[in-house]
Parts: C-alpha cells; structure tokens; sequence
C-alpha cells in the first residue's frame, strides 16, 4: 500500500511540474491599458479604429470660462481629451466672449508665440468694423464643433511629460452671405506637463506643413472641397474621401462620441 502511495505522489509531483511548466512558458496576455492600441475598438462607419474616450471628458475641473475642462491625470489617453477640449479656445471667435477665451486659453496654455498666432484673427475679427463677413447666432465669426469632425492623431507622447496631438474638428464660420458655411480642419497641439495638461504650442497648420516636424502631415481639411456651403458640418464618405485624398490616414482614430 506504501508503494502505491508513494507512486501517485510521484506522479502528483510530476503533474504540478508540468502545469507550472506551462503556465511559465505561456503566460496569460496582459489586460489592455488605456493607452494600449488593443484597446481600440473595431472600426467605425468611415473605417478609422474607434477609442473609449470621449470628447467632454477627462478632466476633474474646469477653468475660469466654466466650460473648459482641465485637471487631468496626465496619461497619453488624457492628452488626446485635453486637445479636443481645447480646441475651441484656439478656434473659436465670438465677439461677446472673446475677451473670456483669451484668459482661459492662457491659464491652461505655456507663454510663447504661438499665442499670438492663434489670437491674431480673433483680435482682427473683434475689433475691426466694416467687415465682409457677417456674424451669425449672437456675434459668431467661427463656432467649433469637434465631436463632428471627431478624429484624433497622437503624434507622440510620453506620460505626464509631453504629448503632440492632431484634432479633426467641424466648424462653422460667418460668410459674406448671410448664412454662415461649414468647413473641417485640423487643429495641432503640443501639450506639456505641468501638474496639468498645458499648451506649449499650437497651430491650424496650412497644406504640406509638419508642425516642425513633430507631425507627419497636417492632416485633413476642407479647403479645396466643395462643401456647398453647408451651415451644418455632417461627414460623408465622400467628403473622407476628399480630404484624406494626400493625405495619410495612418494614426487616425475616432472618440467614442464622434458624430455619425
């Protein structure tokens, strides 16, 4: 009876061996992280990987215009929210909130010159009379309409250090006629750490231009295509179509709450 005891321990022994042997050599697949492109979504209606993180979201705070959300936790994911949350301090023009824009964007942006290169047409729009263009909705020269546009490009980023991110937003801006037109653009975005995200340098940069560099391409807009002056910005497939044409669409990935 011994021996046969004896035997299955052996046995037993041998087993546990094995099994650890297995699980050594196979390991389990770690869980996705945020910032993980494996967990990213399958695509969405225009083929681009969709994200989890949302446009309005990701920070704990806002600044002092009420709306601009800020107090981030630092990761790459909260640098792509950051970016589009932003997007309409460096965009927008509206002749009543101007003055507040311009506060708010230097309490969650780095001094530079990069600040007066993206104030330059709303300072011009505000203060000059005998335009051509016609403000609409309440003194409106461009509204910014992100999640329409919806599309996000990390160039690069390191957590809690720098990031380089290009937003693809909607707008809509006053015309000579009296409705306004709709228009997409990209908007780039160089976000250092300082306890929070904080812009160190931004611009909506023309055709061909890299951002020094830091970006591959400019990426999409809607210069050049006809959008027959559509007051509302919808993407259609032809319009992706249109403005990824030259453009690589390699790295471009949709918030979960893009409007489609």
């Amino acid at each position: 009876m011994r021996k046969h005891w004896k035997l299955l321990t052996a046995l037993g022994a041998v087993i546990l061996v094995i099994a650890v042997a297995v699980v050594l050599l196979n390991p389990p697949a770690p869980a996705a992280k945020p910032d993980d492109p494996s967990s990213l979504q399958a695509s969405g209606k225009f083929g681009f990987p969709v994200s989890g993180i949302k446009i309005g979201e990701g920070g704990t705070k806002t600044a002092s215009d009420g709306k601009t959300i800020t107090g981030y936790n630092g990761t790459c994911d909260s640098a792509a929210q950051a970016a589009a949350n932003y997007t309409h301090l460096i965009e927008d023009v509206n002749v009543s909130t101007w003055a507040r824009q311009k506060k708010t964007l230097a309490e969650v942006g780095k001094p530079g010159a990069w600040t007066e290169k993206v104030t330059f047409q709303g300072d011009l729009l505000t203060t000059t009379k005998d335009l051509p263009s016609v403000p609409f909705d309440g003194g409106w020269f461009y509204r910014t309409d992100v999640a329409s546009g919806g599309l996000y490009r990390a160039a690069s980023c390191e957590a809690k250090k720098k990031a380089v991110v290009q937003v693809f937003f909607g707008a809509v801006s006053a015309n000579v006629k009296t409705a306004p037109s709709a228009f997409f653009q990209t908007a780039t975005f160089e976000l250092v750490w300082d306890g929070d995200w904080k812009i160190s340098d931004a611009a909506i940069v023309a055709n061909g231009q890299d951002f020094g560099g830091r970006v591959k391409d400019s990426g999409p807009m809607s210069v050049g295509t006809n959008m027959e002056d559509e007051a509302t910005p919808v993407l259609r497939d032809e319009l992706v179509n249109a403005f990824f044409k030259d453009i690589s669409r390699e790295g471009w990935v949709e918030y979960a709450n893009a409007k489609r």
